[in-house]
């Protein structure tokens, strides 16, 4: 009896996650990876902070390579983009991108893992040399060397998410000057503005030239290179641009074969990764996830969310059912020694989704006061005004941010309240608390109304 063949198209975090996961619990199964990159399994997550030198060869990014898959019996191929797929005939039509030749490759199963773009805004002059995007390793490494070969003086990153901080501060790391171009009057959306305003004056701070609610209206060039950016009226000087203006999925295999598709387009699956097509998964940042507060899935493509879905995915189609949960939508990044985190929901995601709510915001320091080197932190904790159920935590400092946020996400899974998080049994010792943490402090606080 022949084994059965499972294919999977992405070959970075879910994809990869998934066949290793399939493979070590059936090692009966046919896996077969293809990716269109030249890398597979890296941490797209560390691309920045390899662009700042903080990384010192891109290697080290890199989790597993084709030759130790195919040493665990998965094959993956590179530089191969899957072009079309007839699900009813169980085949996928493949381009080598090498060759550009095209062959046809058959599956029982078949697995997308396709990943998100940059929703990059349409606009002139952005194909100019010198713009960039930063999804892949590819990227990284392009941005790597035109920084090395060109030598810009002047950089413009457009958006401030997540990617756009790290890639500001990664620039100024390179003694590149640095412009934050973004169409709100505010950086982070995640973060309510009462919180994210400290972003901005550490920004200024660093001698990040902020360029806030003006949308980015063209790219200005010589020679076909960049060398302004027009945004909000004014033209601002660029020899290197970074597009950080968000994702969209790569959902476009899904919808030819009749998949349903959710939230901005992403392939809407269960908590297995099955989709509403028989015999096709997804998993990772082409999909949906679960939110555990809203109840209902969602588009919030994270890289821990990608690899515990491919690894959910995995033990499925190897024949273990382990449903993924979903998650609460908690992400920490860092603007030089300024720590930022949030889980849950803001104040206004949660009145955007009908909720009535209560919140506080608290000042404290990271540790005792009395010890050493403590520092300021500030945590906004927002609650459901109904029945007191805790909906989500923001937290702003320089030290112990990432854990306390940690904390606050666990209580959010857990569906506890203000009160029962009020009173949690938190460590303590002056070096590392005060004797109630800042997240207990905020709690009473939030309690008390």
């Amino acid at each position: 009896m022949a084994s059965e063949r499972v294919i999977v198209i992405g070959a970075v975090a879910a994809g990869t996650s998934a066949a290793a996961k399939a493979k070590r619990t059936n090692p009966d199964l046919d896996i077969c990876v293809y990716g269109r990159e030249a890398h597979v399994s890296y941490s797209a997550c560390g691309l920045p902070y390899l662009i700042s030198g903080a990384v010192a060869d891109y290697q080290a990014l890199i989790a597993r390579t084709p030759a130790q898959f195919a040493r665990d019996g998965v094959t993956v191929k590179t530089e191969h983009e899957v072009i079309d797929l007839d699900v009813a005939a169980g085949r996928v039509t493949v381009r080598d991108l090498a060759t550009n030749s095209t062959f046809h490759d058959h599956f029982d199963r078949l697995v997308l893992a396709t990943g998100a773009r940059v929703n990059c805004p349409p606009v002139r002059g952005i194909e100019l040399q010198g713009v960039f995007r930063l999804r892949s390793m590819h990227d990284g490494l392009a941005i790597q060397t035109y920084i090395s070969e060109q030598q810009p003086k002047h950089a413009v990153v457009v958006g401030a998410g997540y990617i756009g901080l790290e890639m500001a501060e990664a620039l100024l790391d390179r003694g590149i000057g640095v412009t934050l171009v973004n169409r709100s009057k505010t950086v982070l959306s995640s973060l309510d503005h009462d919180m994210s305003s400290q972003i901005i004056s550490r920004l200024e701070a660093a001698g990040v030239q902020l360029a806030l609610g003006c949308g980015l209206e063209g790219l200005e060039g010589k020679h076909d290179r960049v060398t302004h950016v027009v945004a909000g009226g004014r033209d601002i000087p660029a020899e290197l641009v970074i597009i950080a203006t968000g994702v969209q999925p790569n959902s476009e295999l899904a919808q030819s074969c009749g998949a349903e598709l959710g939230e901005h387009g992403a392939i809407k699956i269960d908590q297995l990764g099955r989709t509403s097509v028989d015999r096709v998964y997804a998993a990772g940042d082409c999909s949906t996830v679960d939110h555990r507060i809203l109840n209902k899935p969602v588009y919030l493509p994270l890289g821990t969310t990608a690899n515990k879905q491919g690894r959910t995915l995995g033990a499925y189609l190897a024949g273990h059912e382990r449903p993924f949960r979903g998650v609460v939508g908690t992400a920490v990044t860092k603007f030089a020694d300024l720590h930022i985190a949030a889980t849950g929901l803001s104040v206004e995601q949660a009145l955007h989704h009908g909720y009535h709510v209560r919140s506080k915001i608290i000042h404290s320091t990271d540790h005792a006061g009395y010890y050493p080197n403590a520092r300021p932190i500030t945590v906004k904790l927002v609650a459901d005004a109904a029945d007191g159920t805790l909906l989500g935590g923001q937290i702003i400092g320089f030290d112990d941010v990432a854990k306390r946020v940690d904390v606050v996400a666990v209580a959010l899974a857990g569906r506890m309240t203000v009160d029962e998080f009020a009173w949690q049994d938190l460590s303590y010792a002056p070096p590392f608390s005060s004797v109630w943490d800042p997240l207990l402090v905020a709690a009473q606080a939030l309690a008390k109304g």
